[in-house]
């Protein structure tokens, strides 16, 4: 990589897909959709919107190269956007991005004494972290995994999260749906779980065999005691 390739622009982007149905499922009765496009879920207490929503980093080199970036920007993604063009952007433009490691521990220590070591910061930090990587192996004319050491597998297991249908019955149908596409694993939000997650487990433990991974999301709804004697109680259907 030429000493003179430098980066000559950092850009966030915000990409926004509308949903079928919202994320996790159908809204409960008293849940609505405000003026922004945001619910809270009653189940776990958290916002969501009802679209899909993603930041994008491009990063381009002074020779015309572009690195790609993507992180989280489901929520508020103008707070990710600020952080990239205030606080980011300005410590790479004119660099050479090549010691990519070394430039995260300088932008990450950014924030040091203000202790917002989470959530927006380190969302935004992600996205350019993802662009550098890409935008270097661009650059050497190498895939970014013998960037990082070489690569380790050649397939990666994926699972299915979310299951956003209304009733139980209808979520074991997506299930077995989504493994006939190649899923082996599946995983339910007890945040909807109406029926009750030892009965959802249960149901969809039947439906999909024992070859396939189920998981559930908790949602952070429990007491440690309470998550104990939940995981007792589920251990018969082998929660993976």
């Amino acid at each position: 990589m030429s000493s003179m390739e430098t980066i000559r622009s950092v850009e966030p982007i915000v990409v926004a897909l509308p949903r079928e149905v919202p994320y996790l499922g159908p809204l409960d009765p008293g849940e609505r959709v405000n003026e922004r496009g945001y619910f809270v879920r009653a189940g776990n207490r958290t916002i969501y919107p009802v679209f899909d929503r993603s930041v994008l980093v491009k990063i381009t080199s002074t020779d015309g190269k572009v690195g790609w970036g993507e992180t989280y920007g489901i929520v508020a993604p103008q707070a990710v956007v600020a952080i990239v063009e205030d606080v980011l952007a300005p410590r790479l433009i004119g660099r050479e991005p090549d010691d990519v490691a070394a430039v995260w521990e300088e932008l990450y220590a950014l924030m040091r004494v203000r202790g917002h070591w989470s959530g927006f910061f380190t969302d935004a930090l992600a996205g350019v972290d993802i662009a550098l990587w890409d935008l270097k192996g661009k650059l050497r004319q190498r895939p970014v995994y013998e960037l990082l050491g070489g690569k380790r597998r050649a397939r990666i297991p994926a699972y299915a999260s979310g299951l956003p249908r209304a009733t139980l019955d209808e979520r074991v149908a997506l299930a077995r749906e989504l493994c006939a596409q190649g899923f082996r694993g599946v995983k339910f939000a007890a945040a909807i779980s109406g029926e009750g997650v030892i009965d959802e487990m249960r149901a969809l433990r039947k439906a999909l065999g024992a070859d396939v991974d189920v998981m559930v999301d908790l949602h952070w709804r429990y007491t440690p005691a309470e998550a104990i004697a939940l995981i007792e109680a589920l251990e018969p259907w082998h929660p993976y």
